[in-house]
């Protein structure tokens, strides 16, 4: 398939379920709904996993997935209200930078870390689209 093409082939089922169904959805109507969530229910979730948090037993201070990130650059995807990246700021990250699908939570994002006295790059758009973001130039790209 095109990767231009605005159609794309989702695989929905399979295993013990039964056999899998191929489903063509338009990517665009896709963005739309998953934007408007966001926008407008999301901060419903936000907060229950952001880092120090991978989980309800699971932290950053008990795993040292990132360790240091004293000088690093940080780039998350999906930045929500952008309380991880205070987190990566508060340690002493050199660059934040964010995606999100979600005009609403950049917004929020960006006001929250001014609150704290932190800024990011803030890029809105789907993670899955080609955006200007630098080739090999974080040292760390991350999801909570």
């Amino acid at each position: 398939m095109d990767k231009n093409s605005v159609y794309r082939t989702n695989i929905i089922g399979a295993g013990e379920v039964g056999s899998a169904v191929s489903v063509d959805m338009d990517k665009n109507y896709v963005h739309k709904i998953n934007s408007f969530y966001w926008d407008t229910k999301g901060n419903d979730f936000l907060g229950a996993i952001v880092l120090p948090l991978y989980g309800a037993y699971v932290s950053e201070e008990k795993c040292r997935l990132f360790g240091d990130v004293t000088g690093k650059k940080m780039l998350e995807i999906g930045c929500g209200n952008g309380q991880s990246l205070q987190y990566l700021g508060e340690r002493k990250a050199s660059e934040l930078w964010a995606v999100d699908i979600s005009e609403k939570q950049i917004e929020k994002a960006a006001q929250h870390l001014n609150a704290c006295g932190l800024s990011a790059k803030f890029i809105c758009t789907p993670m899955e689209e080609e955006c200007g973001l630098p080739v090999d130039y974080f040292d760390f790209v991350y999801s909570t």
